[in-house]
């Protein structure tokens, strides 16, 4: 039995609510059981303001969830293309415990983006990870620290079971970052979550880009003007939909942005 799991901590905006309906949409196509909760706020009690963040495992630690053999946690901003039957969970490797899709765009533009998020940033996590828990993160061909996006991330039971097991306390991973000087982004639950897999040696499976083809803005020094940065293919099958303010649209529109040419979305 499979279940795809998302939730939204904070006012239920209208782009939230229409992932919800195209994702339960999606699930009732392959089979699949989906579970949608607003405001569990499910680590609150421990974590305060970083729990809407880190809600994304309550898959490992709620042992309500070990009834189900796979589950896959989508962030309330993924949208499956129009009319999908592929099974996502039919692309999920026996031999894997997570399956992940790398952020092929990322390594590269964060050499030279105008935001925040850099690769020297990258660097100094990575070298932090090393020093204290003597983990070595996977690198591109061009050396560059590899980038797994946790808006799609599938697990067996098996890794739910291990990594609730194994996995870094979230309060010590967050003041460890914090204490290291390091900006909030990389203590927050996609940097955790990439840095537990080598960690905590999970199998992870690198899965097809197709499963989580993102559109967000970007602006870096060769193009200093925000612009989208699309990277949808002929092989899409679910879009993260990560622009901000994309979650503010209603339903038509996103369903413009998920299945049209950029040209064409009226936004």
């Amino acid at each position: 039995m499979n279940l795809i799991y998302q939730y939204w901590d904070g006012e239920l905006r209208s782009g939230v609510e229409a992932s919800r309906k195209n994702i339960a949409e999606y699930a009732a196509r392959i089979g699949a059981e989906h579970r949608f909760e607003h405001n569990p706020r499910y680590f609150a009690k421990s974590l305060g303001a970083e729990s809407k963040y880190y809600g994304a495992f309550r898959p490992i630690h709620d042992n309500e969830f070990d009834q189900y053999d796979n589950v896959l946690f989508l962030d309330s901003d993924i949208f499956a293309v129009e009319d999908l039957q592929e099974n996502v969970f039919d692309a999920f490797s026996l031999e894997s415990e997570i399956g992940m899709c790398t952020e092929p765009f990322q390594p590269k533009q964060r050499t030279i983006t105008l935001g925040q998020i850099t690769s020297a940033r990258d660097e100094k996590w990575a070298k932090i990870i090393k020093q204290i828990w003597d983990a070595d993160l996977p690198r591109t061909e061009e050396g560059l620290l590899q980038v797994y996006n946790s808006g799609v991330v599938l697990y067996s039971r098996e890794a739910r079971i291990k990594a609730r097991e194994r996995f870094v306390d979230f309060k010590e991973y967050i003041q460890k970052m914090k204490s290291s000087g390091m900006i909030n982004f990389y203590a927050l639950d996609q940097n955790y979550l990439h840095a537990m897999i080598f960690i905590c040696d999970m199998k992870l499976q690198e899965m097809h880009n197709g499963w989580n083809s993102y559109i967000h803005y970007t602006r870096d020094r060769n193009n200093p003007n925000k612009r989208v940065n699309d990277c949808r293919t002929s092989e899409t099958k679910l879009v993260h939909a990560q622009g901000a303010g994309l979650d503010r649209l209603d339903e038509e529109a996103l369903y413009r942005v998920v299945n049209l040419p950029e040209s064409e979305w009226k936004i």
